[in-house]
């Protein structure tokens, strides 16, 4: 959003703002501050005037030539080899490039990705000229014609089943883009290459089959025994959750982790058999020992609790 005064303009809480358009400093004049943006798009002209305003919270900026025909797009972006765009484009992905057949020219002038990009062995050459500076990397898989790449995206669950392709060829493809499980007895895996760009959690039995096989670009971690009760968001562990459980779990949790006051050490150590947490994890003081015990993985910090209600 936007918070405009009688003069000046504050550009906050937007995922891209992109200046691509503006041909002068005296259109960049009226902004006063930029915070909380997860993506600034200038041209490479107005380079000064933009780092003149105050800014904080700016993920990343991408300079741009003028005149150019700039696409960005949010998410997972599948493109053929032909079709991603004009000798004159720039082409903005923020999250994953997949490109599903070997790159011919025409190509964009430059391709930022802000995440991963995925291509055809072959396709060095035509897009390493295009490529220009992001986060992330590129992976090459080998092409075969006639290939399927299966995509998911976003919160995903994934059995021993998908992974072994029944339907499908040993050339195929799977990528998963987000936040991704595997469950369930993994005994043999169908596809030639497994893309995960994200979170990853898989059982560690199946880690031997599955491991040769993945490219992980992200965090990967591995749990013990059956399929884990999966949080796709923050979670609190109350007395009442483990009042309900007939059975000790496993946890994964995509974000922050805490356990509640009023949870005892008998509680986690008879419900819990281990724990991934994929942010932080916090528990009352008296319980940070047994957190520590039972946590496989953790992708950020564990530490105590303030206090009550914390």
């Amino acid at each position: 959003m936007s918070e405009q005064t009688p003069e000046r303009v504050v550009i906050r809480k937007q995922p891209v703002a992109d200046f691509s358009h503006l041909k002068s400093p005296e259109e960049l004049a009226p902004i006063s501050r930029i915070e909380d943006v997860a993506l600034v798009i200038v041209p490479e002209s107005l380079a000064a005037a933009y780092a003149a305003i105050p800014s904080s919270n700016v993920a990343s900026t991408i300079y741009v030539p003028g005149g150019s025909t700039v696409r960005v797009h949010t998410g997972v972006l599948v493109a053929g080899g032909d079709g991603l765009g004009l000798a004159d484009d720039v082409l903005i992905v923020v999250g994953m490039l997949l490109i599903t057949s070997p790159v011919a020219n025409p190509v964009p002038k430059r391709i930022y990705v802000i995440g991963s990009a995925l291509a055809p062995r072959g396709s060095e050459a035509a897009l390493g000229q295009a490529l220009a500076s992001g986060s992330g990397g590129v992976s090459y898989y080998p092409h075969v014609d006639g290939q399927d790449v299966k995509i998911l995206s976003g919160q995903v669950k994934i059995s021993g089943a998908m992974l072994a392709n029944p339907a499908g060829r040993p050339e195929d493809i799977l990528v998963a883009a987000g936040q991704v499980v595997a469950t369930g007895e993994v005994t043999t895996v169908g596809y030639r290459s497994v893309v995960i760009s994200g979170q990853f959690a898989g059982p560690a039995a199946g880690r031997d089959t599955i491991e040769p096989v993945a490219h992980i670009q992200g965090q990967a971690a591995w749990y013990e025994g059956d399929s884990p009760r999966v949080f796709n968001a923050d979670a609190t562990l109350t007395p009442e959750f483990f009042r309900a459980l007939d059975h000790p779990v496993g946890l994964v949790v995509f974000g922050d982790l805490t356990v509640a006051t009023g949870v005892t050490d008998t509680m986690m150590r008879e419900k819990i058999t281990s724990i991934i947490a994929f942010g932080d994890a916090t528990a009352p003081p008296e319980l940070v020992g047994v957190l520590q015990a039972l946590t496989t993985d953790v992708f950020g910090d564990i530490r105590a609790s303030d206090g009550p209600g914390s």
